[in-house]
Parts: C-alpha cells; structure tokens; sequence
C-alpha cells in the first residue's frame, strides 16, 4: 500500500523554482543528485508554473501533461494551491503524494486541510503530510527533504548542515520534521544505520499507524523508532507495534507530553494522577515497545538495537582499565535496575593465574568490575575478556579507555572477535570527543559493538533493552465507546457490580438518622469508618465528609450528626450517611477508564495515603491478561512492598493478579461506565476488600 512512497518508478517534484533556496528546487535537486548518484533509479520530473526548463530538461505546467506514468508526486507549493495540484496528480494516476507544503490546520486553517481530506477520499490516492519533510529512504534515493548537506557560512566557507547516515536497518517515523532531521543528525555521527526516515505531518490520510506497519513488513527493518505527539487511534498503533514485535523487530517510542496531566478537579484520583503520557507509554509497553524520554536515549536506545540482541538475563560483566570509571558503571548498572554479580571461584582463580603470568598486571583485581588498570595492553584485554566471558553474563560492558600509553586500536579487533561470539549482548564505553575517542567508538560500532559517550547512557540504554519484551497476545480488541455526559454511580450499582466481577467491598451501612446510624455501629463492630454516602462529592475527606476511628457509640452519633450537617450544606442529605467496618492491610489502588484514544485501560498502584505521595502506577489497555497483570505488578518501583516488608506480609500476588482481571473487564463488557476506582483496595493475607469506592457512568445519548 506504501510501496509507492518509498520505491516509485517515477516522480515528479510540483513547485521547483528557478530560486535555488526555494522548498520546491531544493527538493529537487536533492532528488536529482541522487539521481545522478545512481541511488536513485525513478525517472524524475519538474513541474512549476514560473519556469519552463531547468538543468536542459523541460519543466510541466502540471502533472497530468507528464507524458509517462506518475507513481510518486511531492508538493511544494502555497497551501490553496495544493487540494487542485493533489486532485490533478490523482486523475493522472499518481498513486501517491507527499505534501511538503504547511498552511493548514496547525496555522488554523482547517477548513483547506478538509478540502484536501475530501479530495484523498475521492480520489483514492494516498497522502503523506501536509506540513511535513516527507520520505528519506538511503536504499532507494527518495529523499523529499529539502534541508542541505552542507551549507555556506557568512565568511564564505562552508560547512556540513547535517550529518546523513549510512544504510541500515532503524527505520524512524516523526511528526515532527526538526526532530526527524536532529534524530538523522544524530545517527550519522555515531554511526547508527539508517533504514528510512517518514514524517507523516498533520496526518491527513497516511498515519503513523500504518507506516509502523509498513515497516513491520520490511525485511530491512530491525528496529522501528517513533516521535509521537497524539494518535487518535491507540488501539491500531497498539497492534501495529504488537505486529512489529511477533515479527522481531524492536520499536523504540518516544512520547511527547510528559507531563500534561488532568485538572485537579478530577472526579477520582486516577484521573487527576493518570495523563495522557502515563496511558499512552503504559499501553505501548505493554505491547512489547520500549519507552524512553529524550532524543539522545532514543538514539542510544536504537542504536543498541541495531547492533545486538536482547540481554538474555540483566546480570552484567564490566571490563576496563580505569578504576573510576568501573565504579561509576557499577553504580549506574545498579541504579537502572540491572545486576553486577561475583565472577565464579573458577575465573577467579583463571585471573589470578594470568596475573601471576604477567598476562595481565599485577594490579589487576579478579572481581566484578574487572579493572586491568591503565597498564594494561590489547593484549591483556583479549586474555582478560576471553577468560570471563564464559561466565553466564546476559550483558557485557567494555570500556577499554583509550587514554593509557599502553591502548591502542588494536583492542577493538580483539575484544570484537570475542564479543561476536560470546552469546551476550554487548556494549562499548569510550569517553570524550577527541580523535582517540571517536576512533574508537566508531571502529567499535563498524564491527557490531555499540559505543557509548558515557556509562550513564549505556546503562540507561543497556536497561531499557533488557526490559523488552514480546507479549503473548494476538492483538488488542477494538473497543466500543458510548457518547454522553458522564454521571457518579449509585453506591447500590457500584457494590452489586463489583460483587459480580469478583471484588467484596468492605461491609458497611446506609443510614439517615441518628439511631439507625447507632444500630449499625453495633452491628458492624468498633472501630469503624463514617461517611458521606452521597457519589455527587468527590474527595469528600478534604471536605470533612470523612470521619475515622469511631471507637465509641458516642462518638458514632457525633460523627452521625457532624456528617449530616454536612451534607445538608452540600444539599446531599436525602443520600445519606455510610458506616463502613475498619479493615487494615496492604493498600492498593485499582481503576479502570475509557480513555478517548486507547479505549479502556486499567491502572494499578499503591494506594490510599501513598496514591499522591509516590505516584507510583502503572496503566495497560484493558483487559489484560494474568501473566500481563502479574507485570504490572512487577512494575511498580516500590514493588518490595507487595514482595514483603519488615513488618509487611508478601500479598499472594497470583490471587491479586487474577483480581486485577476480572476487574479490567468491567468497561469492556459494560461500556457505558467511564470511571471506576477502588482506593483503596485493602489486602490482608487472603483476603482482599474494596474499602473506599467511585464511579463515573454514561448516560447514552443518541448521535
């Protein structure tokens, strides 16, 4: 379906100027030059309507009087022009258009961009854009980009603009055009292959979903990086990225819109505390991609991925020459959650044996980090490296500093030699920007070894890479949405729902006066809970509308009449007051939501005092599976807690996860409820109790 883009027979570039700074012409004659190349083999043509004739071949007034078959057409022309030009290439035949031309609805202008949607939907052609730089494909010699290689300075000389990359196998789709080029840039400086390079624009009609598709297909793709702004249809980028992952390939995605969260004014806590960013990198997650929160960890990340497998374990070997260094790199392992443990007795005493040889110095220390010190040679390091790389080690780090009088390149044929056939996923550290420093980090990424700047980012790189995974599922079901204004649950609805799928609320009453209220308090037992019943007030204990510890009967009819009170005030009290039984445990937080990209999604965290404190949650798109609720478990950060703690029993986490669930199907089997969380959600041994309760449903309106 995209073939088109990427390998047309032909193109034709409408817009080229007789001005060599235009977008048009500049476009152009990067098509040509590569054209001249012989990297690019599709016949091209200029189309414009202020020049005739350009480098001794004939300029068209318009596509359609191209005496040949049109496969590709690129656009660089004022925006108002663009839906007839698009229209014409397609009554043409052209099968597909890349508009480079900015000036709809990101200026406004939304009316022209539905112009050109209704001629795309007419027409049949595809479309890439508008606003966008288009397609950079180094196999082919498509390249619709019209930034310059080099570029002159004010004093005449002349300078590269950007540093293009080699082929290879990471293939990048942006929506943004300066982040794609910066990215590129990126690339080829540290010699990271590039398989193709596409900004869909405002995404008119080819979207991010179906070029990571696209892509998933392509057997020169390995890893398929994405920038992403907003998807409207989370569901499909879910399983365009679970395709991509069954395939082998790795998706690096990097998420713009960290922190944009929603109003404090939130209805639950989940919503106040879940953004945007948290669903959207929960949800690809769980499809197997690996998240990261910058350009430069995008790029590491890539880079890793494109070179080496995945660490089959996270236990970590580290070998250099400079001390320091290895006890930063064990410090940065450790802190991204990957491993250092002791070499074997067995190496131990091997090193120990080449130290008394003199094949490695005397001073060298037969531990993990293995630091040979700044005397050792090459050579040491080959005897070294061939020694433990035997040990059952799923990640190798090199740092073989190139400062010492002893190094020199000849250790990265050594220690290349080794790493290709060791089974372990191994990277490389060199720092510093001198000739030594990039020399060895590019003669160690030419051989498969990714070189790093610093071992903070190749810990941080080494750790994202082994956290990926490939899941089990087939795909994500598409998700039915039901359109109205959302209303709080009745308390009755919410306890009988819960109750079906599986969740026991904590046992509490409904009262409205005063000795009602006292009766209840016998029966439940002391100490108990009261509360406001009504579900129009959220957050009621900031309000007062919560009291705790009620140990007496005295003290019940206090807090009876105090609540009540209240809730005349808030015009509440025909709803009631709620006594509910005291039940102390572990606190979780449990809530599922319709989110308007991703559908229905599940979140999982700590709950009650810590929910706010620590923010420490986790959301996947409904409903999961055990295995995938066992994840999410194993994903908090303060996962030591639920694993037991001091005076804290482990939760039988196989029992939660099976609760979890049950629970993350509520929405999709009852798709008129928006909202519902449990927080906090009580654990004590093998029993589990909802304690506190809310919900949002949809009443359906006709649309």
């Amino acid at each position: 379906m995209l073939e088109a883009f990427f390998n047309p027979c032909s193109i034709a570039v409408v817009g080229v100027s007789g001005d060599p700074h235009k977008l048009g012409r500049a476009i152009y004659d990067r098509l040509r030059q590569n054209k001249l190349a012989g990297v690019l083999k599709s016949r091209l043509y200029a189309v414009s309507s202020s020049i005739t004739e350009i480098y001794g071949e004939r300029v068209y007034r318009r596509v359609s009087e191209i005496n040949d078959e049109v496969e590709l057409v690129v656009v660089a022309v004022p925006a108002t022009a663009v839906p007839d030009v698009v229209a014409d290439a397609a009554g043409h035949g052209a099968r597909a258009v890349v508009v480079i031309s900015g000036g709809f609805s990101e200026a406004g202008n939304r009316e022209l961009e539905n112009r050109l949607r209704q001629v795309v939907v007419e027409t049949g052609i595809r479309l890439l854009g508008p606003n966008t730089i288009g397609i950079i494909d180094p196999y082919t010699g498509v390249d619709t980009s019209f930034t310059r290689e080099t570029k002159p300075f004010a004093d005449g000389t002349w300078g590269r603009a950007i540093i293009y990359p080699r082929k290879g196998n990471v293939a990048i789709i942006s929506q943004s055009g300066a982040l794609a080029y910066h990215s590129i840039d990126l690339f080829g400086d540290r010699g990271v292959g590039l398989r193709a390079a596409a900004c869909v624009g405002n995404q008119v009609d080819v979207n991010i979903t179906m070029l990571a598709d696209y892509f998933s297909d392509d057997p020169l793709t390995r890893v398929i990086v994405l920038y992403v702004e907003g998807v409207a249809d989370g569901r499909g980028l879910l399983n365009a990225v679970l395709k991509a992952r069954h395939r082998g390939k790795q998706v690096v995605v990097l998420k713009a819109g960290r922190t944009a969260v929603g109003g404090r004014a939130a209805y639950t806590h989940t919503a106040s505390m879940v953004g945007e960013w948290d669903v959207f990198t929960g949800c690809l997650r769980q499809a197997g991609a690996m998240v990261v929160t910058g350009v430069e960890q995008m790029v590491d990340v890539a880079h890793l991925a494109s070179l080496q497998k995945p660490p089959r374990n996270r236990k970590t070997l580290i070998l250099t020459n400079a001390g320091g260094f290895s006890v930063l790199a064990a410090e940065h392992i450790n802190i991204n959650g990957l491993e250092t443990p002791q070499l074997s007795q067995q190496t131990v005493e091997k090193l120990l044996q080449l130290r008394e040889s003199g094949a490695i110095p005397a001073v060298a220390v037969p531990a993990n980090p293995l630091d040979l010190s700044g005397s050792a040679t090459p050579e040491a390091f080959e005897k070294a490296y061939n020694t433990v790389a035997a040990e059952d080690f799923g990640i190798h780090l090199l740092m073989p500093f190139h400062i010492p009088p002893p190094m020199d390149e000849s250790v990265v044929e050594k220690l290349v030699r080794i790493a290709n056939g060791c089974g372990a996923t191994v990277a490389a550290v060199d720092t510093g920007y001198s000739d030594w420093g990039q020399r060895i980090r590019k003669l160690l990424t030419e051989n498969g070894v990714p070189a790093f700047e610093s071992v903070e980012a190749a810990a941080q790189a080494l750790s994202i890479y082994a956290s990926a995974s490939t899941p089990k599922r087939d795909s994500f079901p598409i998700f039915q949405q039901v359109h109205g204004e959302p209303q709080p649950m009745e308390r009755k609805r919410l306890l009988s729902l819960l109750r079906v799928y599986g969740v026991e609320p904590a046992e509490e009453r409904l009262v409205y006066n005063v000795d009602d209220a006292l009766a209840a308090a016998e029966e439940l037992g002391y100490p108990l809970v009261m509360k406001i019943a009504s579900e129009k007030i959220s957050h009621k204990s900031d309000l007062g509308g919560v009291v705790l510890g009620i140990n007496t009967s005295e003290a019940a009819a206090e807090a009876f009449n105090k609540l009540m009170n209240l809730a005349k005030r808030l015009g509440v009290a025909d709803d009631g007051v709620v006594l509910q039984e005291t039940w102390t445990g572990l606190e979780l937080l449990l809530s599922t939501k319709t989110d308007p990209s991703m559908g229905p999604v599940v979140t999982v965290g700590l709950g009650g005092v810590y929910t706010e404190l620590w923010r420490d949650i986790i959301t996947y798109a409904a409903p999961v599976t055990e295995e995938e609720a066992l994840n999410m478990l194993d994903s908090l950060q303060h996962v030591r807690i639920l694993n037991g703690y001091r005076n804290i029993p482990p939760i039988n986490r196989r029992m939660i996860a099976k609760l979890i669930v049950r629970f993350s199907s509520i929405i999709p089997e009852n798709p008129s409820i928006n909202q519902l969380e449990i927080n906090p959600l009580t654990i004590r041994g093998e029993n589990v109790k909802a304690v506190d309760i809310r919900g949002l449903e949809t009443k359906p309106t006709n649309l």
